[in-house]
């Protein structure tokens, strides 16, 4: 909505991709920007847009379910679910998960995050979600419980990137600072 009373008479057409798959859009021209996880490699502008924490979500009556807030360590012999290769989230959660002690599934993995969700709920084992999609993945119902990280937590950044090169530099910058809420 802001992005609209902003804009009007901006077009978007949106499309949910990999990491990898966005990067080569942009770099061949198919897209203007990406709203992706930060840092990107490459030749590209990047705005940080806000920092995502993770959340642990874990099956409902698992031992870590009754707790406050967890630390990096609580994941310690932990078996962690991930996404399959390709999504930035599996990389950016296994940092977390091997410094913290735990254990990859090797045999189980995800394609999307609600099969994530549904893989904790049948307590196959854990996985951290990205605080903005948790709501929808463990609410009420789901056999999902999210306990956060003492701050400060493991996150992420997420940002708008586009190409250097871009004639539309300038207004992209506009478009991220409404974006990121500025």
């Amino acid at each position: 909505p802001a992005v609209r009373a902003r804009f009007p008479k901006l077009q978007l057409l949106l499309r949910e991709e990999r990491t990898a798959t966005l990067l080569a859009q942009l770099d061949d021209g198919r897209l203007d920007a990406a709203i992706l996880a930060l840092p990107v490699p490459g030749d590209l502008a990047a705005t940080t847009l806000y920092r995502e924490p993770f959340l642990l979500a874990v099956p409902k009556g698992h031992p870590l379910a009754g707790k406050r807030a967890v630390r990096d360590r609580d994941l310690d012999g932990q078996t962690v679910l991930l996404l399959e290769d390709g999504h930035c989230l599996r990389d950016q959660a296994l940092a977390v998960c091997t410094t913290a002690g735990a254990t990859e599934s090797t045999e189980l993995r995800a394609t999307s995050l609600p099969t994530l969700a549904q893989m904790v709920a049948g307590g196959l084992g854990v996985t951290l979600l990205p605080a903005k999609a948790a709501p929808a993945l463990a609410g009420r119902g789901s056999g999902v419980v999210t306990v956060p990280f003492v701050a400060p937590g493991p996150g992420r950044d997420v940002g708008l990137v586009w190409r250097m090169s871009s004639a539309q530099g300038r207004e992209l910058g506009m478009l991220a600072a409404v974006l990121g809420g500025g």
